[in-house]
């Protein structure tokens, strides 16, 4: 890890975690809000981890799944269990809404579902009687907050068993993209009333084989540090709403008791661009890459019912063999910073059960293993599900547009730790998110490690900072003087030469006053030249000439008269005090002999607005204010806002 990436972590970890007593003591900012999850597997695809709610007034309990699209809570209502069905089909998708028996249900129209209509789950049936009502979190006795005016889908469809929480802040809007009547999210209730610090959440789906069953988790504000390790890796949003938590797949490889690192990913189509959504179960991939898959661990397709049936051999096979299949993440499709998520065999091994082929008229399933594989049709549906959200915990900040995936860990009996995500625009408030637009989401450290620096450590931090940057200019500076001082000292040596009047001295010989050195106590001094015209200079032992060869003789001595070297050109003897002052060393004066000009190397060294899909207006402080209370153990209601009349169309927008 880079030393700049390593302090712009450690500097934006600035507030710890809250601890056992400030949690029970009275806070005046928001904190972050964990959604208690129901204790049962649910699903006919499963199974999966979901959370309770409570609806209507008075409160009936109802089990969902997290959809990280949605925006809505469905339910399921009388017609999504007929005559024929199952006598556990009640429980079995999650209990039944009655919205009649609901003194605050306002009906506002029945719309289609359009609810991942990409992947072909709605159709010209899927109806949804659409209206406001009381949604609390938990349940009866132990629930949370209960918000006014929430928007309620009652369905019927088996394209959806369970009902399902739209987590997205995301406004609905059922009369149209110029309406002003949008209807803020749950989500959005909880920041606009100050319950929450900001429109973010962390969630991971949970994991039925892991541990004691390991149950999802879902915070709003914030997120559980002790259920993940930080990939310190982020993720920018989508340019389209409906698929704002984009990504790029760059490899897939497993690994098995024979085999290591074998890729499922082919060169076509490469690295591509998926969405994560717990809406659906299953991955959804290029056909390309499903095959490769079929290659590597037996699967077949079957093409009536749309699933990877596995039968009795093939599990055991499979189960054997355990194979561990890793996907790598990033913000681009090649290069950066990446994550790896693996799921083992176990997070595929799920099981098809009633209601599966019933929305496409094929007889039901009753139980039926199967691998939790889809093949997509076009880009647009590649989706990473539920499968994928067993292993991974996502953390998703609204306001600064961009999210990060990390791997999930297990450790039985960890204790819960919440960390808030502060508003971009909050004053005051101080979060390992940070508070600028350029935030980048990076996960607080586990519990048991600090996450606050004193104000000694980070003024050294800075300190060291400075150092780190100036000693290698000072370096550089020193090493640059010292190279502009031997050069002055040549030239003044050069200067100082005599040479007698009508005889050029040849080209090789002046070019090598360059490397000219001076010998300390010495009885000569001589410039290394050219071994074609030797230069002798004088010295007090031989004042009667200085020679050189000729130009075009070079075997012919020409000798100055003596008489014409003048006292004043005798080279100074070495002097050490003045050496000193350009940073001599202790090598200089521990070797006799050395020159005092060195032949050395002298280099150096040296985003808060949303925009929602639905293109809804947004709405106002006030209208959302008066529509929320705090219940507690289902206390008498009231709504103290009336929803006005909207006028309803044919499909939600």
């Amino acid at each position: 890890m880079s030393l700049a990436w390593s302090l712009a972590g450690v500097l934006s970890l600035t507030r710890l975690a809250p601890s056992h007593a400030s949690r029970n003591a009275p806070r005046t900012d928001p904190q972050p809000l964990s959604v208690p999850p129901s204790e049962s597997f649910l699903g006919n695809d499963g199974p999966w981890s979901g959370f309770e709610l409570r609806v209507g007034n008075p409160s009936q309990n109802v089990d969902v799944f997290v959809s990280t699209t949605g925006s809505e809570t469905f339910v399921v209502v009388p017609g999504g269990c007929q005559p024929g069905d199952p006598q556990t089909c009640p429980s079995d998708r999650g209990n039944i809404f009655q919205s009649n028996s609901s003194k605050s249900w306002d009906f506002k129209g029945n719309y289609t579902l359009s609810l991942q209509a990409n992947l072909g789950l709605d159709s010209s049936y899927d109806i949804a009687s659409y209206g406001l009502d009381d949604l609390g979190l938990g349940w009866q006795g132990g629930g949370l907050f209960t918000l006014h005016n929430q928007t309620i889908a009652g369905t019927t469809t088996t394209d959806f068993w369970v009902g399902l929480f739209g987590i997205s802040p995301y406004p609905t809007n059922l009369t149209g993209f110029n309406s002003n009547d949008s209807i803020p999210t749950y989500l959005q209730t909880l920041k606009t009333t100050n319950v929450v610090p900001s429109l973010s959440w962390g969630y991971t789906g949970g994991a039925q084989y892991r541990l004691k069953q390991a149950l999802a988790s879902l915070t709003f504000g914030g997120y559980d540090t002790s259920l993940f390790d930080p990939s310190f890796v982020s993720f920018d949003f989508g340019t389209d709403n409906t698929r704002d938590l984009s990504l790029y797949i760059q490899a897939i490889r497993y690994t098995d008791t024979i085999h290591v690192d074998v890729p499922l990913l082919p060169l076509d189509p490469g690295p591509f661009l998926t969405f994560i959504d717990s809406t659906v179960p299953a991955i959804w991939l290029p056909l390309a890459a499903c095959q490769t898959f079929e290659k590597a661990f037996g699967l077949i397709w079957n093409d009536t019912y749309g699933y990877y049936f596995v039968d009795g051999a093939l599990h055991d096979t499979l189960t054997a063999s355990n194979p561990s299949i890793s996907f790598t993440l990033a913000n681009t499709a090649n290069g950066g910073p990446t994550v790896n998520i693996t799921l083992p065999y176990a997070a595929f091994d799920k099981n098809l059960s009633y209601g599966i082929g019933l929305s496409s008229d094929l007889p039901s399933i009753d139980s039926q293993r199967y691998f939790p594989l889809h093949r997509a049709a076009n880009d647009t549906q590649y989706t990473l599900g539920k499968t994928f959200l067993q292993e991974a915990y996502i953390i998703t900040d609204y306001e600064r547009k961009n999210f990060s995936v990390n791997p999930c860990i297990w450790n039985q009996g960890a204790e819960q730790n919440l960390v808030p995500i502060c508003s971009i625009d909050a004053t005051g408030c101080i979060s390992p998110m940070g508070s600028g637009p350029q935030a980048v989401p990076i996960p607080a450290p586990k519990p048991g490690t600090k996450s606050t620096l004193a104000s000694g450590a980070l003024a050294g931090t800075v300190v060291g900072l400075v150092l780190i940057i100036s000693i290698p200019l000072v370096i550089l500076w020193v090493r640059h003087r010292r190279s502009y001082i031997k050069a002055e000292r040549v030239n003044s040596r050069m200067a100082n030469i005599s040479i007698w009047p009508g005889h050029g001295l040849p080209e090789e010989a002046c070019k090598a006053h360059r490397h000219i050195q001076e010998v300390d106590s010495s009885p000569i001094g001589e410039m290394s030249g050219s071994a074609t015209f030797p230069v002798q200079l004088y010295d007090e032992g031989n004042a009667e000439k200085v020679e050189y060869y000729g130009e075009d003789q070079q075997d012919q001595v020409y000798e100055l008269p003596a008489e014409m070297v003048s006292q004043r050109q005798q080279p100074r003897p070495f002097d050490r005090s003045r050496r000193s002052r350009h940073g001599s060393t202790g090598q200089d004066s521990a070797i006799s002999g050395l020159s005092e000009l060195s032949d050395g190397d002298d280099s150096g060294i040296l985003r808060p607005t949303l925009s929602h899909h639905r293109k809804a207006s947004k709405v106002s402080e006030k209208s959302i204010v008066s529509d929320v209370s705090t219940l507690r153990d289902d206390g008498p209601t009231s709504s103290s806002a009336s929803p006005g009349v909207v006028s309803p169309i044919q499909e939600t927008h």
